[in-house]
């Protein structure tokens, strides 16, 4: 059995999903988690808000919805965060 990077299958949720997000929701952000979107969302910090509320300090993907990708960056396990903390700061 072949390991999947980690958020390889939050990454197939968008990809398999990105002409209905661009078509209904474009420029906003979606928060996907295991495979499965969870929201649509008008701020990023709204979104990782919402996923570290709903998931705790685990993998989920948040992804600006836009026809021309930039690349970023973000991976949570270098946040330090404790269970009273579930406020992101972007």
């Amino acid at each position: 059995m072949t390991k999947k990077e980690p958020l390889e299958k939050e990454i197939e949720t968008y990809e398999k999903n990105k002409d209905r997000l661009l078509a209904e929701s474009p420029g906003k952000y979606v928060l996907i988690q295991e495979g499965k979107i969870e929201g649509i969302f008008e701020s990023q910090k709204d979104a990782m808000n919402t996923g570290f509320e709903k998931f705790g300090n685990v993998p989920f993907l948040v992804k600006k919805i836009e026809l021309v990708e930039q690349k970023q960056n973000f991976t949570s396990n270098l946040i330090s965060i404790t269970p009273s903390e579930t406020k992101c700061h972007v």
